[in-house]
């Protein structure tokens, strides 16, 4: 068996996991929660942009851009109707919250959309092309295109924008940065809008692949969640490495080994990992001052 359409479509798979993992790292950073809404999220964007495709008939790929503005408008009004209003009690308050959403929005696209699974257009040629003399699926190279171009965008904006910057510091220490004039408050809610562009943009790809249901993310989000916690959840480059490698490692042994063992073995691998270097395969651990 070539390894190499293998790997491409672990590094696929893994680069899917990335996004819905890297959307819950910069939760996690705003809030100090996590979002167990994140994969509905998703899911509904998804949702949406099927039905804007059905009622404009657009190219596939402009509704691909556009998902991502379309999920940052639903995070960000989630986190001022929902979050806002109890982000200043118990870290336990935001995440029962969470927990809410993901049933209500589980339920709002039942009601809007029926629960039949839906075909969502290929986003790229099915034909296989030649590289290195293997067989590769350009649905492969494409979603590992398109997460690196996003990885790329994140890194920019986190590393050469103020806001970015801004955004950091909010995370890192908000006491302070409220003290150097950094609004934290709205920097929670674009940390919300980015997470849940990165879901949509996440369903979109996933979705020509699978069908589009009320159930398409949660298989999605879990190893998405898994993914980051080998990495590092404190590390977004972390996080994203971690998703990928998860990828990678369930293609090979799908295909080696037996593929109905693979989700077992991934979660069985977290659970050493975490015993044995409990903040991830690429963070360093934090001291903690007594």
């Amino acid at each position: 068996m070539n390894w190499l359409p293998l790997l491409l479509s672990g590094l696929a798979v893994g680069s899917i996991y990335a996004l819905i993992g890297l959307s819950l790292v910069i939760i996690n950073k705003a809030t100090h929660v996590v979002n167990f809404a994140q994969g509905e999220i998703g899911m509904f964007g998804t949702f949406i942009a099927l039905s804007v495709l059905s009622a404009t008939g657009l190219p596939v790929f402009v509704v691909l851009v556009l998902s991502f503005p379309i999920g940052f408008l639903i995070g960000a009004l989630l986190e001022i109707v929902f979050i806002k209003p109890v982000a200043s009690g118990p870290p336990l308050n935001v995440l029962i919250v969470t927990l809410g959403l993901f049933f209500m929005f589980n339920s709002l696209a039942g009601i809007i959309w029926g629960f039949d699974p839906y075909r969502f257009p290929a986003l790229f040629p099915t034909a296989p092309i030649a590289v290195g003399g293997a067989a590769v699926s350009p649905t492969s190279l494409g979603i590992i295109v398109i997460t690196l171009l996003v990885m790329a965008a994140l890194y920019v904006f986190f590393e050469h924008t103020r806001y970015g910057t801004a955004m950091r510091a909010a995370s890192m220490n908000p006491f302070a940065a409220r003290l150097m004039g950094i609004r934290v408050g709205v920097v929670a809610t674009v940390s919300w809008g980015l997470a849940a562009g990165l879901s949509v943009m996440s369903g979109i790809l996933i979705a020509p692949l699978t069908f589009v249901d009320q159930q398409m993310m949660l298989a999605i989000i879990l190893k998405g969640f898994a993914g980051a916690i080998l990495g590092g959840f404190a590390s977004l480059p972390g996080a994203a490495i971690g998703c990928l490698l998860l990828g990678v490692m369930e293609a090979f042994v799908g295909a080696y080994v037996d593929n109905t063992i693979k989700d077992s073995f991934a979660f069985v691998l977290i659970i050493v990992v975490l015993m044995v270097r409990p903040q991830g395969l690429f963070t360093k651990a934090l001291k903690r001052k007594v």
